[in-house]
């Protein structure tokens, strides 16, 4: 499985670097993490992001290694491995640049969903007819559309393409077994965490009034007086800071959302709140778990 992200390596200066590694799904879960365990398959040089499809020349060598082991490499020892990538893990805009996925009116890759004009806004409401538009996108014409990108002549053509295709070249397709479609997750972080959470407990509750500067205050006390095992990530205890969760960082929703909001808030919601809390939270704890069973998935998304 590989990851490609960016990271600040200062603190006191925008400077962003990327990294793009691999991490080996035949180990057990508890070791194959492990700094001694993982592929770095590339470090990506600042000041900025590499740009849309210019990750594909940091790409180019990495292809070739990986199409080598896809056939099969002896070691000294007489043993023949091979390897393939089975899954890439990234956040929705490495996502995007990694796999060759580009546009700010699709959420996601895996259907033909686009978002919805309000004014000069895009959303991504109307999932009541989910049944109606949710159509698996096809992985060869994926490849088709991406081939077609590589023919364009100009930088005009290329992005009336893209706006056409929803698609660009990427060196993933290079790999004959790797599906661009499939075995590219799903990002929970951005969608759950740093947008519907957000949502719900700033502008639903918070800006409405339903959960004033006191109730802030109260929910900061409590927090603090939990008891919570060491190993769950940050501790969301700036809760009454500014208007409310300022500078809260994904995995402090997360920890917040699964494990605080429902002791800290219960008592001063009300019930149609209370619901909204009990179905977000049952939801978040089934699509975020290790292993996501098929009728999990089905309670998640009712």
């Amino acid at each position: 499985m590989i990851n490609l992200d960016w990271f600040q390596p200062f603190n006191s200066s925008a400077y962003s670097s990327g990294v793009i590694y691999g991490v080996i799904c035949n180990l057990p879960r508890d070791i194959r993490f492990k700094r001694e365990n993982m592929l770095y398959l590339g470090l990506f040089p600042g000041l900025e992001e590499v740009k849309l499809h210019k990750i594909n020349h940091f790409l180019s060598p990495i292809v070739d290694k990986l199409l080598e082991f896809w056939d099969g490499i002896d070691l000294p020892s007489g043993k023949r491995i091979q390897m393939a990538v089975i899954c890439c893990s990234n956040d929705i805009p490495a996502a995007r640049k990694l796999c060759g996925h580009i546009s700010a009116l699709v959420g996601c890759h895996r259907c033909y969903k686009t978002a919805n004009s309000s004014g000069r806004r895009f959303n991504f409401g109307e999932f009541d007819d989910m049944d109606d538009w949710y159509i698996s996108r096809d992985p060869n014409e994926h490849r088709r559309n991406a081939e077609l990108w590589r023919q364009c002549r100009t930088q005009e053509e290329r992005k009336k393409h893209v706006s056409d295709t929803h698609v660009q070249w990427s060196e993933m397709l290079r790999l004959p077994y790797f599906n661009l479609i499939r075995h590219l997750i799903v990002d929970p972080m951005h969608c759950l965490f740093l947008e519907i959470a957000h949502w719900i407990v700033k502008k639903l509750w918070i800006d409405s009034g339903k959960i004033t500067k006191k109730d802030l205050e109260l929910m900061e006390r409590r927090a603090k007086a939990l008891k919570v095992p060491a190993d769950i990530g940050r501790i969301p205890y700036k809760i009454a800071t500014g208007e409310g969760f300022s500078g809260f960082m994904a995995d402090q929703w997360k920890s917040f959302i699964l494990i605080y909001a429902t002791p800290l808030m219960w008592d001063l919601l009300d019930t149609s709140d209370r619901e909204i809390l009990a179905n977000f939270v049952r939801a978040c704890s089934l699509l975020v778990c290790q292993i996501i069973a098929t009728n999990a998935l089905r309670e998640a998304h009712s």
